[in-house]
């Protein structure tokens, strides 16, 4: 019976050792602080980019030819030399004397393969003149993409040998019907006095498009997403309250919702997941 009562009280003293545990625990649990970091919630469209591929073109291209064929006794011009209207071009020497050819527009001389010596065919281009002062750059599109482009409208383009600088195009036109490929083509020109691209280049187009419109948005790395749930830690008096949305939309940055949130209101993006409702938090401080 002794053995007894002294089991009986070495329980009872436990079973009240550990009951002041955890009550030190939970009061230890709801003083402790998190330090987190946050977001803003925001209003506007939902954008993303798509990524068109092309090539650069002349704006023009004019084929330099010849009345008669003939030898090539003057060439006065090199691949790549920019030449006005009316440049002496070459001399051609023929039965019936020697021919003068003169460029027949402004531009750069292209795809000029005849010498000094050569003869002249007068069925195929001497050389070409090129205008490079305005590039076209030429896509093919999907049906449920021609949209994107509206003629008039600016895009951006980047150069694959260059990726870092963007150069803006204009949509010149889009095509109302297929072609054999069953894409739809799209025109765009590109100011190229001053950019001095290569014709024959491949070219980046980006395009952006609006996925929701005026939503509200969040930074996509405060969401929370459990098997039952999705939800956002918000910020109010130094507490972090749970509130549970609904996904519209997301991308890497940002994400469309519906929530009973505010514009304006600060969402915790970092060190969510140790919160829980009402968990205390202090922001931390931008570095």
């Amino acid at each position: 019976m002794r053995k007894l009562l002294i089991m009986l009280v070495f329980t009872i003293i436990t079973l009240a050792a550990c009951s002041e545990n955890n009550a030190e625990d939970t009061e230890k649990a709801e003083d402790r602080v998190t330090t987190v970091e946050v977001g803003e919630v925001t209003e506007g469209n939902l954008n993303t980019v798509r990524t068109f591929y092309g090539r650069t073109m002349p704006n023009q291209t004019i084929p330099i030819m010849v009345q008669m064929a003939g030898e090539v006794t003057e060439l006065e011009v090199s691949n790549g030399d920019e030449v006005e209207e009316g440049d002496s071009i070459a001399t051609i020497q023929t039965q019936q004397g020697n021919i003068p050819v003169e460029a027949t527009a402004d531009g750069t001389i292209a795809q000029l393969t005849a010498k000094e010596g050569s003869i002249a065919s007068n069925q195929e281009p001497l050389a070409t003149i090129v205008d490079l002062d305005t590039l076209t750059v030429q896509l093919q599109v999907p049906d449920v993409q021609v949209d994107l482009f509206k003629e008039g409208e600016e895009v951006t383009v980047r150069m694959q040998n260059n990726e870092e600088e963007t150069y803006q195009a204009t949509v010149e036109n889009t095509a109302q019907m297929a072609g054999e490929t069953g894409l739809f083509a799209i025109e765009l020109s590109i100011d190229n006095e001053s950019a001095n691209l290569k014709a024959g280049a491949v070219a980046t187009v980006e395009v952006t498009e609006t996925v929701v419109k005026e939503t509200k948005l969040i930074p996509t790395s405060a969401l929370v997403e459990t098997n039952d749930e999705t939800f956002v830690y918000v910020v109010e008096d130094n507490k972090a309250k749970k509130v549970e949305v609904t996904v519209k939309s997301t991308q890497s940055t940002h994400t469309a919702i519906e929530a009973e949130v505010e514009k304006g209101a600060q969402v915790v993006t970092n060190g969510q997941l140790t919160l829980s409702d009402g968990s205390k938090i202090e922001i931390a401080e931008e570095e």
